[in-house]
């Protein structure tokens, strides 16, 4: 588990731990993938600089291109049937700092949609790392159990590995 990781899914524990009756155990479970099983290119054009290896999905083209991953997650089980945070890591594979910028939505095409977006600076040959939770979406959090991002890649930028988390009553 990432560091980042670690420490959201700890203050969410404790805290869910805070908030119910002491008989409840309720555990944080996640889910996690390479890109490969969760993103695709936003548009054809888009596709045909985009590398969809094991590890990573990585634009090797020339121009940035936009990405777009969805995730999923035991709804049925998860406490209020939503997630509680939503964890992606990038890499650079250029030799010069790159910005990262994805927009992460809530719910459904025809429904009350919240957007939040976040960019992260990631130096030459490392990577970075964006991550949301419930408290990102001020009116309704992640309520409707749905959540998508769409990053824009630049050139030599990656989608490393993504984690979608959950509380679920293990009692």
């Amino acid at each position: 588990m990432k560091l980042a990781t670690g420490f959201a899914i700890l203050t969410v524990a404790v805290a869910s731990a805070y908030s119910l009756p002491s008989s409840a155990a309720i555990e944080a479970h996640g889910n996690g993938s390479n890109p490969v099983a969760r993103c695709q290119g936003a548009l054809p054009v888009f596709e045909t600089a985009i590398r969809k290896r094991p590890l990573a999905v990585t634009n090797e083209g020339s121009s940035a291109t936009f990405v777009s991953c969805g995730f999923e997650y035991d709804i049925i089980d998860a406490e209020g049937n939503a997630p509680v945070l939503l964890d992606t890591y990038f890499s650079n594979r250029s030799s010069a700092p790159l910005d990262v910028t994805c927009s992460a939505v809530t719910g459904f095409d025809t429904g009350d949609n919240e957007f939040f977006s976040q960019t992260v600076t990631i130096a030459p040959n490392t990577q970075g790392n964006l991550f949301w939770e419930d408290e990102d979406f001020p009116v309704d959090g992640l309520s409707s159990g749905l959540i998508s991002i769409s990053c824009n890649l630049p050139a030599g930028a990656g989608i490393n590995d993504t984690y979608i988390w959950w509380l679920a009553d293990d009692a």
